[in-house]
């Protein structure tokens, strides 16, 4: 099947950026284990608007995606921000090659840690007990909340937005949102095969095996994606939710994305018309995945740029170089 690392995929190109941070803070649970939470807050005084992005399933630090290593340095000028990453639990450093350059190979494994613990609801509310924490401890934020969601960290962004009525803007890269999971996993991995009956039924057994025993020991297409994990992907329809925002939200999605259906996306930006929500669709002629999987570097860039601009508010372009 060509779409076994689905969800699993590095967000960037293969080069290791672990973006440096200004503060590392440590939130607890509610059963006392520990969430790490990384800061980046600009030079200007008084209280700035908070930034989140969300990575997606890999079980590499984020401070590895690049999309964080390219906001760094963008949160000082007319309109500042606090730049914060709240990280998956137990995430595996990865091996570096001669080149600097991210090697995931046949011996990396996730820790146990992130295989028990993660998943799209326990990463919904890691999220909201760290913005409860720094909503009584930052003196530096403002309470506003802007998300910047990439893949499963979309499926998480959309939710946090819904449920945090702070939120001042959104931006979902790489998400789909208009249709269950479980769809475009049969559209996607049952594609290519002559009997396609045989195929949704099989693949469809193996969904429901998920959902009657959603549970951290068993994998499905990677070691990223327990059963726990995709337990809480199959059925989800951010749409559902997306709907009654307050805040304007931008999706941003590859025309040749292999990992999201793009006519996920598209039912989104059909299933939104109506919503009364400041919305918008960019569909990306050639990109896949990701912004990384622009077509040249400078559309990268731009993309970058466009989402950036779209959360802030900003439209003095030198402020973003």
């Amino acid at each position: 099947m060509g779409v076994l690392l689905l969800l699993a995929l590095v967000s960037s190109p293969a080069t290791a950026g672990n973006a440096v941070f200004h503060d590392h803070l440590q939130v607890t649970r509610v059963d006392g284990s520990l969430v790490d939470v990384h800061v980046q807050r600009p030079s200007s005084k008084g209280k700035v608007p908070l930034l989140v992005y969300i990575d997606g399933s890999l079980c590499i630090p984020s401070t590895y995606n690049e999309s964080v290593v390219w906001l760094q340095g963008k949160n000082e000028g007319a309109h500042p921000f606090a730049l914060a990453v709240i990280e998956k639990p137990g995430p595996t450093v990865p091996a570096l090659n001669a080149e600097g350059n991210i090697e995931i190979g046949p011996d990396f494994n996730c820790s146990e840690t992130f295989r028990q613990r993660y998943s799209i609801d326990q990463r919904v509310l890691d999220h909201l007990r760290v913005l409860q924490y720094l909503n009584r401890h930052a003196s530096w934020w403002n309470g506003e909340l802007l998300i910047w969601g990439f893949s499963d960290g979309g499926h998480i962004g959309a939710q946090l937005a819904a449920y945090y009525p702070q939120t001042k803007a959104v931006a979902l890269v790489g998400v789909g949102g208009g249709t269950p999971m479980a769809d475009s996993m049969e559209a996607m991995v049952c594609a290519a095969p002559a009997d396609t009956a045989t195929c949704r039924d099989s693949l469809r057994r193996q969904m429901d095996e998920i959902r009657a025993a959603p549970v951290p020991t068993r994998d499905w297409m990677g070691q990223s994606n327990t059963h726990t994990a995709w337990a809480s992907r199959l059925d989800a329809v951010e749409a559902n939710v997306l709907r009654d925002l307050k805040a304007p939200l931008l999706v941003v999605h590859g025309e040749r994305d292999g990992s999201v259906q793009v006519a996920s996306a598209r039912m989104l930006a059909e299933l939104m018309r109506g919503s009364g929500v400041v919305f918008r669709y960019r569909e990306v002629p050639g990109m896949r995945h990701s912004l990384w999987g622009a077509t040249t570097p400078q559309e990268t860039d731009a993309l970058h740029r466009e989402v950036l601009t779209w959360l802030t508010g900003r439209d003095d372009d030198a402020a973003l170089r």
